[in-house]
């Protein structure tokens, strides 16, 4: 079904927590930009239609081109909007596939049999698919109050039942008009990061629809800090990509 699914990539995000000079999607892993790696994993999954978004202004345009040349890969660059949600939404109205594939660069090292796993659900007749992972860690519910008292704290309200929760990955997988109308629905959530929604397959959720999960890995890790980066490191070189 590769022909009939495009892939919308999220790239306009900053690299500020991780102390680069560069928008998040073009730090270097392993000598190559984390967009690049993205991009590879879509293509290797046979999906060749990809859209990235990017920051505004013509600096960034011009590394992105410059990354994705040297990377031997190519996309369609939109410029993004000022939250993930708003950037995505410009992304799908690029697209005039059937299905999407909505990524983020960030998560660049998602192996492709994920990719495989979220096409082989749409291929099935599911409009919304998410790859996801169990969560091991013990989860607790916290009052958004915190403590005056010194060290600063906050309150457990209840623990959560971690047999019943799934940690969320990309990338998420939709029937595109169905993901488009999730959008228009949800789009003034998006004037803002913290009113936005956690992810898209939550706009899904909003709309009364179903979602469904397929396996993910914790090799989809994503990159968000100095540490991740390390880590991420650590499995190109176990990859042999170093």
């Amino acid at each position: 079904m590769s022909g009939h699914v495009s892939a919308v990539i999220a790239g306009a995000g900053s690299g500020t927590r991780l102390g680069a000079s560069v928008p998040k999607a073009l730090v270097e892993l392993g000598g190559v930009p984390l967009i690049v790696h993205a991009i590879r994993g879509m293509n290797s999954a046979g999906v060749d239609d990809v859209v990235v978004t990017i920051p505004a202004g013509d600096a960034a345009r011009d590394l992105f081109d410059a990354a994705l040349v040297a990377g031997g890969v190519r996309a369609r660059l939109v410029v993004g909007g000022s939250t993930r949600q708003e950037s995505v939404a410009r992304g799908l109205e690029a697209i005039d596939t059937e299905f999407v594939l909505i990524h983020d660069a960030a998560r660049a090292l998602t192996p492709v049999a994920v990719i495989d796993r979220v096409l082989e659900a749409l291929g099935a007749g599911y409009d919304a698919v998410v790859p996801a992972l169990e969560v091991t860690d013990t989860i607790k519910e916290v009052s958004p109050v915190m403590t005056l008292r010194f060290p600063p704290v906050v309150r457990v309200t209840r623990t959560l039942n971690r047999s019943v929760l799934r940690a969320m990955q990309t990338p998420q997988g939709f029937r595109a008009e169905l993901v488009r109308e999730a959008h228009r629905a949800g789009e003034d959530l998006s004037a803002s990061e913290a009113s936005a929604a956690p992810d898209d397959a939550a706009l899904i959720e909003a709309l009364g629809k179903q979602v469904v999960l397929v396996e993910g890995s914790h090799e989809a890790m994503k990159v968000t800090t100095p540490s991740d980066l390390a880590v991420a490191e650590m499995l190109v070189k176990a990859r042999g990509e170093l």
